[in-house]
């Protein structure tokens, strides 16, 4: 009975609920008008292109876009200067289609107006939990909303591929609002609590949602369960305020076009819009992404996504990966007097670097049949005849195996647990992913509540980076799918120190056999299962994940720790420094082919070694 039902969530995932086939894409999308980078991706053969008409500034105060806004009160819109910015793709590629992005963050007038009302609430780049409550916000936006599509389709119908709402901070549904509320997100929460059958908590002040009792770390149930509902209560009314703006798209499409979600992080209690388990489930969404971990793009990192990818298909979605990854030529100068600095500056040095960088995102968009799209931010990413020369062959190989429909040859389960991020004001799984990326194996990443929702069997290693909350529902799964058939369970951060009720420290030992305060890695022989354990996820890092993988039997493909990518058909291999070496496969192949270079590199075999430059990514192709 699983196996079939696991068969229809793979034929779902190829389906939206509204019926319309989920067709896959590879898109180019750029904050300004880089008409140069339209014309070089329409010779490369890509022809959808992502645009976002703006009224708003970015995290920089920047104006989003080059062209003024369009949305100059409440039935005031210069469809002119909309239309400007789609019309300006069509001159250097007559044959675009595009995927419209509709901003709703506040115009300044609205901002204004809205704050001098309540006090907040305006300002939905920063606070949309706040405007999403208010009246005076939704009700002028929602109008625009359906005026901009309509006026899209009448005049660009034919070649619209997708929508997709942008609110919130960097327009992907952040909310730092934090303990800020206006009269009506009181009256929300208030309202929210009652249904609930919680006290009738007052909003929890800012100096409390920074103050975590339980060691300074975790938020204690018995004595702050006000600070952890708030969390919860933030993330559904962003969540449902994105699902409430999209469903407004696709009443008016039907499901002509598809509807997307710019969203996917890990959830952390002080920031809305992290527990993305709504939005995976929407009825109304057919793909979602977000950007690739900013931590991990080093050269000779293991780049990827700080997603739980796995629950996105479980629930008959597709994942689009947006590869915005600073090339040598990026361009960081938004003004004369503004550079873009921080996370945003990083990047590689020069060509070989880029070509390294983009072809393991490349690669891993293959591997996993992802959608993307590639984001020239400012511009410059794509500049130089060598980079497009990756891209276009990125895409013919993407085209080739997008619908394989082949799952990661994953032995490894990282679990996230959203639950049990409302109990912390810190993102507590960065250093474990990063460490995983790159251990040679790849890895499958899924919510704890989807441990049901998978075959289970497949998996030696099991990580649980941040499940400070057991419940007696979870420790039943863990029971019946995680602590059996000699698998190996990792887990650390005083795992189990609640059961949603209190804090007891010795749970973590009778759960996992190991003390909570446990410095060392410590492993432990339970009934059927391989317990590890210790408190701090750094002390995991790519080597001792590497032992540990080796020793539960799973396949390594390379002699030393480094990012390998894989399903049955395809294996991606990146390199910080090149040289030969050995790649093992999980069974003998016919022939092996490396395919940005199509050369047969080895033929009958298991092994074989390859000559990598420095630095380098090779994609293989087994027959």
């Amino acid at each position: 009975m699983k196996k079939i039902l696991l068969f229809l969530l793979a034929i779902s995932s190829t389906f939206s609920i509204y019926g319309a086939k989920k067709e896959k894409f590879f898109a180019y999308r750029s904050f300004w008008p880089e008409t140069a980078a339209m014309r070089q991706f329409a010779e490369a053969g890509i022809d959808l292109y992502a645009v976002m008409p703006s009224n708003s500034y970015n995290t920089l105060g920047e104006p989003y876009c080059k062209f003024p806004p369009f949305w100059l009160g409440n039935d005031t819109y210069l469809w002119s200067v909309v239309d400007e910015q789609f019309d300006i793709v069509l001159r250097h590629n007559p044959k675009a289609k595009f995927i419209c992005m509709i901003d709703i963050n506040s115009p300044i007038w609205l901002f204004r107006r809205v704050d001098r009302i309540y006090g907040c609430g305006g300002d939905s780049y920063r606070e949309v939990s706040n405007s999403l409550c208010t009246k005076e916000w939704r009700e002028p936006t929602e109008k625009m909303v359906r005026e901009y599509v309509k006026h899209m389709e009448e005049r660009y119908g034919d070649k619209i591929f997708a929508y997709m709402i942008a609110g919130g901070g960097t327009s992907e549904w952040y909310c730092s609002a934090k303990g800020i509320a206006n009269y009506p997100k009181a009256k929300e929460w208030a309202k929210w609590l009652k249904e609930r059958n919680l006290p009738d908590w007052d909003i929890p002040h800012m100096r409390k949602i920074h103050s975590p009792e339980f060691e300074k770390t975790y938020f204690n149930p018995e004595t702050q369960a006000d600070v952890i509902n708030y969390g919860r209560f933030i993330e559904e009314t962003v969540s449902n305020g994105a699902d409430y703006f999209s469903k407004i798209v696709r009443d008016i499409v039907g499901n002509k076009k598809q509807v997307g979600y710019f969203c996917g992080f890990i959830p952390k209690l002080t920031c809305g819009k992290l527990d993305n388990r709504m939005t995976f489930s929407s009825q109304i969404a057919d793909f979602v992404g977000d950007p690739g971990g900013y931590d991990n793009r080093d050269i000779g990192a293991g780049g990827g996504m700080v997603a739980a990818v796995k629950s996105v298909q479980i629930r008959g979605k597709h994942w689009f990966q947006e590869i915005d990854h600073r090339t040598h030529t990026y361009n960081g100068d938004l003004t004369p007097y503004k550079k873009v600095g921080g996370i945003h500056a990083s990047g590689a040095k020069n060509q070989k670097e880029s070509d390294a960088m983009l072809k393991r995102e490349f690669s891993l968009a293959a591997i996993m049949q992802n959608s993307l799209w590639c984001f020239d931010m400012w511009g410059g990413i794509f500049k130089t005849p060598e980079t497009m020369e990756v891209v276009k062959k990125s895409y013919e190989i993407w085209n080739a195996h997008k619908d394989d429909n082949l799952p990661m040859r994953a032995e490894i389960a990282l679990i996230s647990d959203p639950d049990s991020g409302y109990y912390s004001r810190f993102l507590q799984i960065n250093s474990i992913k990063k460490s995983l990326y790159s251990i040679g194996a790849p890895f499958d990443h899924i919510f704890f509540e989807d441990i049901d929702k998978v075959d289970f069997s497949k998996y030696k290693m099991v990580i649980f980076p941040h499940s400070f909350e057991i419940t007696q529902k979870k420790k039943e799964l863990l029971d019946k799918y995680v602590f059996k058939d000699n698998k190996t369970v990792i887990t650390m951060l005083g795992f189990g120190l609640t059961d949603g009720k209190n804090i007891d420290t010795t749970r973590t030992e009778k759960l996992v056999g190991i003390p909570y305060k446990t410095q060392k890695i410590t492993k432990r022989k339970m009934d059927g299962w391989t317990s590890i354990y210790a408190e701090k996820p750094w002390t995991f890092n790519k080597v001792a994940l590497n032992e540990i993988a080796r020793d539960a039997g799973v396949h390594i493909y390379t002699e030393n720790p480094l990012p390998v990518y894989a399903n049955e058909k395809l294996v991606a291999v990146h390199v910080k420094d090149g040289g030969k070496k050995t790649i093992s496969l999980p069974k003998k192949v016919k022939r092996v082919k490396e395919l940005y270079t199509n050369k047969v590199v080895a033929e009958n075999t298991d092994k074989f070694e390859y000559e990598f430059k420095t630095p380098d990514t090779a994609l293989f192709e087994l027959e």
